[in-house]
C-alpha cells in the first residue's frame, strides 16, 4: 500500500458519464456485458440513473443497473473470461 496515493481511502462511485455506450462492464454477480443504453430518472420519486447492459449468453439477455454497482473492465479481460 502506497501512502502517497491521493485517492487512498476515497470511494469512487461511477455514474453514467463513466460508462458510455459500448463500455464493457462486470455486474455484481460477475457477468460481463456491454452498456447499450442510458436511462434517466424514471419518475419524480425515482431519481436514480441507470444503464442497460446486454450479455452475449444467452443472446439478448439484458439487465438494468445503477452505474455505481458496475466495474469497468478492459477488452483483454473480457475476452479471457469466456462469456
Amino acid at each position: 500500500m502506497r501512502t502517497e496515493d491521493p485517492l487512498l481511502g476515497v470511494v469512487v462511485r461511477l455514474d453514467m458519464d463513466d460508462c458510455p455506450i459500448g463500455t464493457i462492464v462486470k455486474t455484481p454477480t460477475g457477468r460481463i456485458g456491454i452498456v447499450t443504453k442510458h436511462c434517466g430518472a424514471q419518475s419524480r420519486k425515482d431519481m436514480f440513473q441507470r444503464v442497460v447492459i446486454q450479455f452475449k449468453k444467452p443472446r439478448g439477455d439484458t439487465v438494468t443497473l445503477q452505474p455505481h454497482l458496475l466495474t469497468i473492465i478492459k477488452r483483454s479481460e473480457a475476452t479471457n473470461d469466456g462469456e
